[in-house]
């Protein structure tokens, strides 16, 4: 019993992480109240999941959390538009276009496809954004390369992300039921997870030592 409390032990290391992930959690939604800082919530977010593990975890999750997103906060919100834009349009051209009569309708089909790949895009986009320093248009191309370039990896991160909009669309009250997973701890932990995937990923890109991104605008 004493070895499973002891500060070492896996137990009390998954109980760790466990609480960043929480803490976590809960900074990013109070950051996505504005709304419009919700891209530079979800740069924040990885950001401080990028370097859990690493020696730069020593300067505290929370405090990580909202230098993180002090400093993407234009970055990130720039990037956010982007996407909501294109996405709004996509699915707005989707619906118009699935509501006319005749075989045009079928054009949704296009629209819906254009959605579908800026949602895989999107699980790249605010990774990319946390770890290096290229522009919103740079990340976004490297964010579409990578995303097509690793699709099954890219498929199961964006089924993480989609989950809690999904369950809303299709079962609005099992959504609710589990309104406690989603504040104490699904967001961060998806993205937790989505860390994980990423990491071989960006492994090229990367200070080994510092965990930290080589700025190239070239590269990812």
């Amino acid at each position: 019993m004493r070895q499973l409390f002891s500060p070492d032990s896996r137990f009390m290391r998954a109980m760790s992480r466990l609480a960043d992930l929480m803490l976590l959690n809960v900074c990013f939604l109070l950051c996505c109240l504005p709304v419009v800082t919700i891209g530079a919530a979800q740069t924040a977010l990885y950001a401080a999941l990028f370097r859990l593990g690493t020696d730069m975890e020593d300067v505290g999750t929370v405090r990580s959390y909202f230098r993180a997103f002090r400093e993407d906060l234009k970055s990130g919100t720039v990037l956010w538009f982007i996407l909501l834009l294109c996405g709004g349009t996509a699915v707005a051209n989707a619906w118009l276009f699935y509501l006319m009569p005749g075989a045009i309708r079928w054009a949704f089909v296009a629209f819906l496809l254009l959605f579908v790949l800026l949602w895989l895009l999107m699980g790249y986009a605010f990774p990319l954004a946390s770890q290096f320093g290229n522009g919103p248009l740079s990340t976004l191309k490297n964010a579409l390369i990578l995303s097509l370039g690793y699709l099954p990896r890219s498929v199961l991160i964006a089924a993480l992300n989609a989950l809690p909009w999904v369950l809303l669309l299709t079962n609005i009250m099992a959504f609710f039921y589990a309104g406690l997973i989603w504040i104490g701890v699904y967001f961060s932990a998806a993205a937790y997870f989505n860390v994980l995937l990423l990491r071989p990923v960006f492994a090229p890109y990367l200070d080994d030592e510092a965990g930290s991104a080589s700025v190239n605008q070239d590269e990812p």
